[in-house]
């Protein structure tokens, strides 16, 4: 009786700990997120965080179905737009949401550590989770990493207590997380086989106490790797149960089989190709802000005909193994710079500098003393503590090392290598124990060997080999910059964009955004000068001769601007803002057939550019060719059906061939848009009165 008392005592104190290390971990979050609500990027997400914003908001819109192949895996995006809709749109709310399961790591970091190394490796796993300040930061950052981190995490948990205690629920709990961690993130699926492997060793081992009768018979076969394939058949249906309605739905809507995501073969060739830096998300050739469409537009060139994603995506994989191939000596060079980089302490940034504003907050600045560079040397004296329970901590072991290299395969960056810190801080807290013990102990030679351990490789991951531990960046207030003449805060992003400047005077975007902002606060001559400078510090910058043709245009010199649109397409003739620049200039100087091959170079450049395919049934309106202007109008009305002016236009040219029914049913659409409009009014009381004359 003693003893269940005791067992039911400390079942109590660690669901108390449990409970205080939630709730200090949310405090901290909540903290940090009311921090940073003073950012100037907190209601006004820029990059990969719009992305998943747009995204978002199309799905609480209504639109959850889609109507193509998912270039991103979808589940964050979807997370996140049930959290738009039920919040009414609020981020902060997001925010919030998120840092309540952001603050569950650090409990399922306590029971993981629990199981692998004992109750105070747990504590203090736990602790450290909850107080790791890039944790902490990611849980405020509207992308997949926290998520992923919390999906990662649970799994681990959820392997090992079904591998102690077998049955059909646990493994297939564990397969159905994996399975959302792979539509969160497809890579974790490289981690499958290697699990495989693992509960093939696990068996032989004779991992558990399985009972040989009872509803776990069919959990354990004649030998260990039949043990290890039945229950990896039950873990890969969890899998397929999550996994297979993203794939048929892929499948549905464009017949292609993409099992999750398309975006795997461009992520490839951006981290293994010639400019490749291991780091930045840059495709040569289209910088830093390309779209799919680029990639799409790019691959369906090159082989000549149209292309599913999932043939796009075999495009990108396959000029990325063109590069390992042919350039054996570089790709080489390559990895092993990803391999120290991925290991390196610093943080880096894929597009958003993390130190500047993560120290917007009192709680990053504090706890910034625990990164990266200090978890690891622990970490690997821990795995060195634990070699007698290498049953449990392998399966960390496998799982840091199979995430680890689906990383470096692509590229580095510190929200992909986040998901491996909780075996990480697993293996730091069964160091740090491991040390107390031995200091206790008073057994100094092995202290000693242990800190000479934690100091040698607290010197590899803390050099700077690449020079990549950088200060204050001109990129971050480039993209505070944008942030605020997004939100029409003009003269404060001109003040960023001057502070981009200051840190790099030859950085050609800084000083193009720089001149947007400038009109935006109604100053044309000084905008005029900012394009110069960046059209001169980057010839190849197509955007910034495009706005100073768009300047003098808005001027009414049209001779003067042409030469400026003539530039921009030169330096990037799938630019579709200039193409169209370009194509209406041409229109009013009379200079039409040119003009033409502009329109068309503009919608090729992008399909679904509304304004274009008007302008371009506008032309071929005037030149007589009634009949293709109607196919562009309606191009036109179905890209955006809510535009009055391309259903008027539409309207006007249906009824100049004859179709006057037709005409009276878009003019009224357009009239139901624009409610008053006296143009609209004079041209249906036209086609109405030509009707009552006789008119078919």
């Amino acid at each position: 009786m003693p003893h269940e008392h005791d067992c039911v005592d400390e079942a109590r104190r660690v669901r108390v700990t449990a409970l205080l290390l939630f709730v200090a971990a949310l405090i901290l979050r909540l903290i940090y997120v009311r921090h940073l609500q003073g950012s100037p990027l907190a209601q006004t997400p820029m990059l990969d965080e719009l992305y998943h914003v747009e995204w978002a908001r199309r799905l609480a819109s209504g639109d959850w179905l889609g109507s193509r192949v998912f270039f991103r895996a979808p589940l964050y995006p979807y997370l996140l737009g049930v959290m738009l809709s039920v919040f009414r749109g609020s981020l902060t709310a997001a925010r919030v949401v998120q840092a309540c399961y952001g603050a569950l790591v650090p409990v399922v970091t306590l029971f993981l550590a629990r199981r692998v190394c004992g109750r105070r490796c747990g504590l203090v796993a736990g602790v450290l989770a909850a107080v790791y300040p890039f944790f902490i930061y990611f849980d405020n950052e509207l992308l997949i990493t926290s998520l992923i981190v919390l999906l990662d995490a649970a799994l681990l948990l959820l392997v090992l207590r079904a591998d102690e205690h077998p049955s059909w629920m646990r493994w297939l709990g564990a397969g159905v997380v994996l399975g959302l961690s792979a539509i969160a993130r497809p890579n974790v699926l490289v981690f499958a086989p290697v699990l495989f492997i693992w509960m093939w060793l696990s068996a032989r081992a004779g991992a558990g106490s399985v009972p040989k009768s009872g509803r776990f018979t069919l959990l354990t076969r004649s030998t260990p790797f039949l043990t290890a394939a039945h229950r990896f058949g039950v873990l890969a249906v969890g899998i397929v149960l999550v996994v297979a309605p993203v794939t048929l739905r892929n499948l549905a809507l464009e017949k292609d089989f993409v099992l999750i995501a398309s975006q795997g073969g461009i992520n490839y060739f951006i981290g293994n190709n010639a400019q490749s830096d291991g780091v930045s998300a840059v495709v040569p050739g289209l910088g830093e802000a390309w779209e799919y469409d680029d990639c799409e537009r790019i691959a369906e060139r090159e082989e000549g005909r149209r292309l599913r994603p999932s043939e796009v995506s075999g495009f990108w994989y396959g000029k990325g193994r063109e590069f390992l191939r042919t350039r054996t000596g570089d790709a080489v060079r390559l990895h092993v710079r990803k391999f120290v980089l991925f290991w390196d302490s610093y943080e880096l940034a894929n597009n958003k500098d993390i130190y500047y504003f993560g120290r917007m907050s009192g709680v990053f600045k504090g706890l910034s003393w625990l990164h990266f560079g200090v978890v690891v040397p622990f970490a690997a004296i821990g795995i060195l503590a634990l070699r007698r329970r290498k049953r449990y901590a392998s399966l960390l072991l496998f799982f840091v090392a199979a995430y680890s290299a689906t990383v470096i395969m692509f590229f580095v960056n510190a929200r992909f290598r986040m998901p491996v810190l909780p075996a990480l801080l697993v293996f730091a807290a069964a160091g740090l124990v491991w040390l107390w013990d031995e200091m206790k102990g008073r057994r100094w030679f092995r202290v000693a060997a242990g800190l000479a351990c934690v100091v040698a490789v607290a010197a590899f991951v803390n050099y700077d080999f690449y020079s990549t531990h950088l200060g204050d960046r001109p990129q971050t207030h480039n993209t505070i910059g944008l942030a605020h003449a997004s939100a029409g805060r003009y003269a404060q992003a001109v003040a960023s964009y001057d502070r981009a400047i200051e840190l790099a005077p030859a950085y050609a975007k800084a000083w193009n955004n720089r001149g947007l902002s400038l009109e935006g606060v109604g100053d044309p001559e000084a905008a005029f000068a900012s394009y110069m400078r960046a059209a001169e510090l980057d010839p190849l910058l197509a955007t910034a001769p495009n706005n100073i043709g768009a300047l003098l245009w808005g001027s009414g010199d049209l001779e003067s601007a042409l030469p400026w649109f003539e530039r921009a397409v030169a330096a990037d003739a799938w630019l579709p803002e200039a193409q169209y620049n370009l194509a209406s200039v041409l229109t009013r100087l009379g200079r039409g057939d040119e003009a033409e091959i502009a329109y068309q170079s503009a919608i090729r450049a992008r399909p679904r550019f509304q304004e274009a395919w008007h302008d371009y049934g506008v032309l071929l309106e005037d030149s007589g060719r009634l009949s293709e202007a109607i196919s562009a109008y309606q191009r036109a009305v179905i890209i955006d059906p809510r535009s009055a002016n391309a259903r008027n236009s539409l309207g006007i040219a249906l009824a100049r061939s004859g179709q006057y029914r037709e005409a009276i049913m878009e003019l009224e659409a357009a009239l139901a848009l624009a409610p008053g409009d006296r143009n609209l009014l004079a041209n249906l009381q036209t086609i109405r009165s030509l009707m009552q004359n006789g008119a078919p």
